[in-house]
């Protein structure tokens, strides 16, 4: 397969970014330089990922093959342009309840508590309502805290009564309060909703497929939360954008090879590191807490807190050697 990724271009991408830099001391020039990477808003990481049109016949290929582990990590280097930190914070975190479920779909369950987190739970406010509904109840099932889904299934159930809402969306929050209330023949149909849902709304989608990501990542989330009896009991959907074959390889290999699919060229080795670590550990704030001006309900907004987001997960991509010389 020809590559549309020019390496050329991708190194010129890279150095009118370091072009920019200035070392103003303070720690390891090395380090720095890896800040600005990360930091810079301009010309980011994700602007130097492979082109999308390569992600999609990387995938078709490892799906016209059946090359189930292939695919694995075909996703989850891909999941990961999705998953880096903004600097400007805002909501930007509401990717990551569609970012968790192809984490799943390909074996990356270790990555919950950074995308994720309990924290969460104390965000009400949001852009989207389609986020803390469908957050809150998976957070609730995925750290099995009934305090949490005691409040959190109610309003999601709110949620689904919203005329604006998408089929794909109700499919998806109805399928988790299926594993809520333990209803697998209910389950069963709510994840072949998902699947004629996917194609029918591009809004939520991380990436073009020619699967749906979503319901293999909710049907391997049901088989880590669930009793194998009750798993046993879950219907896989027939459909045209679900691979059986996938799904019943993945319930033999719970966990997968997700090494990189596209390793950069030795000069660019810096970008390896950055993929194959772990994603940045979500971070919130609540900026308008002390504001004179704002609002009583404004202060309790939390909110992705931008720049200490991206400074700590430097710091953690430095900790694991990413960046040294």
């Amino acid at each position: 397969m020809e590559l549309r990724t020019d390496p050329a271009a991708l190194r010129e991408k890279y150095q009118k970014v370091m072009d920019k830099f200035v070392y103003e001391g303070g720690e390891p020039e090395e380090k720095a330089r890896l800040r600005h990477l990360l930091r810079n808003q301009w010309t980011f990481v994700t602007s130097m990922a492979p082109e999308p049109e390569d992600w999609n016949a990387w995938t078709e290929e490892r799906v016209r093959e059946k090359d189930w582990p292939g695919l694995c990590r075909v996703m989850n280097q891909r999941g990961k342009i999705d998953m880096m930190p903004s600097i400007y914070g805002s909501y930007c975190y509401e990717r990551n309840f569609h970012c968790m479920l192809e984490c799943f779909a390909c074996g990356n369950t270790q990555v919950m508590d950074r995308l994720l987190p309990r924290e969460l739970t104390k965000v009400q406010n949001s852009n989207e309502p389609f986020f803390p509904a469908a957050a809150h109840v998976m957070i609730g099932l995925w750290y099995r805290d009934p305090a949490v889904l005691e409040w959190a299934v109610p309003a999601a159930e709110k949620f689904m009564r919203r005329k604006s809402s998408t089929l794909l969306e109700k499919a998806m929050l109805s399928f988790l309060l299926d594993l809520a209330g333990g209803d697998m023949d209910k389950a069963g149909e709510d994840l072949l909703g998902v699947c004629r849902g996917y194609p029918r709304d591009q809004k939520y989608m991380i990436g073009r497929r020619p699967f749906c990501t979503l319901a293999h990542g909710l049907y391997c989330l049901a088989q880590v939360l669930l009793p194998e009896e009750a798993f046993q009991a879950l219907e896989m959907p027939v459909y045209k954008n679900f691979l059986p074959d996938f799904a019943l390889w993945r319930r033999e290999h719970p966990d997968p090879d997700r090494s990189l699919w596209f390793r950069y060229p030795e000069d660019l080795a810096l970008l390896n590191g950055i993929y194959e670590a772990p994603p940045a550990r979500l971070v919130l704030s609540q900026p308008f807490l002390d504001s004179p001006r704002a609002k009583p309900r404004e202060r309790q907004y939390w909110m992705a807190d931008g720049v200490r987001w991206v400074n700590e997960y430097v710091d953690e991509l430095w900790e694991l050697g990413v960046g040294r010389n």
